[in-house]
């Protein structure tokens, strides 16, 4: 026999296996059971002994694609692959302007495709999918609880290792990051007199002053007004017209001695003015307390203070120089980096790492094994369907499917619409659970 005929011979033998496999486990399955004992069955048996039927259905999203899997939950909580999609309309390559229509292959023995309804799930990889898949409520407390546990026992010792570290931090980038917000306030001088220019224009003339005409100076008048009437008569009974007049006049000649006027006037207000104000300092301090008060209460001056500070914290350019004069004093601050590494790269630091690392090991080999799995149990379902999803791009869409509550109206066109609730793609066991 040559080679080719050896060849044809083989593969013939392997045909003919793979045809006596299939019907071998169609008539073990399917002869003597009935519909109820149809779930018994493996979802690869159920896939490959059953016929089929579609479905044709509206996929809102236009996430969809084909062999996107479509799973029911049986009555153990354990879900189990029913169906897929087989077949998109128009081409996802094809720029769409309405929802396409998917085509779904339904294999389940037990419900009919009209006897439920379908909801698409996704999973596009965010951190924020992937804290949930791994760290669900019950993990976290877990987590949460050995954490807390290992402070109980180590805490005052790492207090003690790492207290005088963070401090010496501390103290010696106080001075750098005031040094270096200094410098780069200097160099971004011209950007904030601008900003300060405009915010004068449009904040400080247009909504400011007449809010103080408007609210501020009515309450100043009605709390202040009696006090600085009192102190101002009081202060005139006392100033002498003769004494600042002929001073007045005297400056204005050519005598040699000038400037009597302004000697006049700091005599008059260190003499006179200094203590009628204050004999009155109790009832001056009562009316600027009333006046604050009444003004903070004020629903009109604490909306437009309210709305000028947003204004001022959403404007693009205050976003940005703030953003710019942040990343040069700490992020780009090269000193400030200096000290750091001096810090926590001295033998004290070393020592107190040292000491850490042995103490929480134990804990972080428990909060590994609660993430990621163990050698005798394998690796965490979460965590391999994290892999899965990260780097093969995997089990990013799914359907579920689940019985109708009520007939559906079949004159209406099947809609699957998206979850609005956060979701784990399902955990599927392909062959049936060792029975205990």
């Amino acid at each position: 026999m040559n080679r080719t005929r050896k060849r044809i011979a083989g593969v013939l033998f392997w045909i003919a296996t793979s045809v006596v496999t299939v019907v071998a486990i169609a008539r073990v399955n399917s002869p003597i059971q009935t519909r109820s004992d149809e779930p018994h069955r493996t979802p690869l048996v159920r896939y490959l002994t059953s016929n089929p039927t579609r479905v044709s259905a509206i996929d809102l999203s236009g996430r969809l694609r084909q062999y996107d899997p479509v799973f029911l939950m049986g009555s153990s909580g354990e879900y189990r692959q029913v169906g897929h999609v087989v077949d998109r309309t128009p081409d996802p390559s094809v720029p769409i302007t309405e929802p396409p229509s998917v085509t779904i292959a339904w294999y389940d023995p037990r419900f009919a495709a009209h006897e439920v309804q379908f909801v698409q799930h996704h999973n596009d990889g965010r951190l924020e999918d992937v804290a949930k898949l791994m760290l669900p409520e019950q993990k976290r407390e877990r987590i949460r609880q050995q954490l807390a546990d290992a402070m109980r026992l180590y805490g005052d010792e790492f207090s003690l290792a790492f207290k005088p570290l963070v401090q010496q931090s501390i103290q010696q980038s106080l001075p750098v990051i005031e040094s270096e917000l200094q410098r780069s306030i200097a160099r971004h001088r011209g950007d904030i007199d601008a900003l300060a220019k405009r915010w004068n224009d449009e904040v400080v003339r247009q909504r400011l002053i007449p809010l103080a005409r408007q609210e501020i100076m009515p309450i100043v008048k009605e709390h202040g007004g009696p006090t600085a009437e009192k102190i101002g008569h009081e202060v005139w009974e006392r100033a002498s017209l003769w004494r600042f007049g002929w001073r007045a006049v005297y400056d204005r000649t050519p005598l040699p001695e000038q400037n009597l006027l302004n000697e006049e006037w700091q005599r008059f207000v260190q003499k006179d003015v200094g203590p009628v104000l204050e004999r009155n300092m109790d009832e001056i301090v009562a009316s600027v307390q009333k006046i604050l008060v009444q003004t903070a209460a004020n629903p009109v001056v604490r909306g437009e203070l309210a709305d000028v500070a947003n204004d001022i914290a959403r404007d693009p350019e205050a976003q940005q120089l703030v953003k710019d004069i942040l990343r040069e004093t700490l992020v780009d601050n090269q000193r400030l980096r200096q000290v750091w590494s001096e810090v926590w790269q001295s033998e004290e630091a070393r020592r107190a790492i040292d000491m850490a690392s042995r103490r929480m090991e134990p804990v972080l080999r428990k909060i590994g094994d609660e993430l990621f799995g163990t050698q005798d149990e394998g690796i965490d379902p979460a965590f391999a369907l994290v892999l899965r999803n990260q780097i093969f791009g995997k089990d990013r869409r799914w359907i579920i499917a689940t019985p109708n509550q009520a007939p559906q109206d079949a004159s209406q066109p099947r809609v699957i619409p998206v979850s609005s609730q956060w979701m784990a793609y399902p955990i599927v066991y392909l062959a049936e659970k060792d029975a205990k």
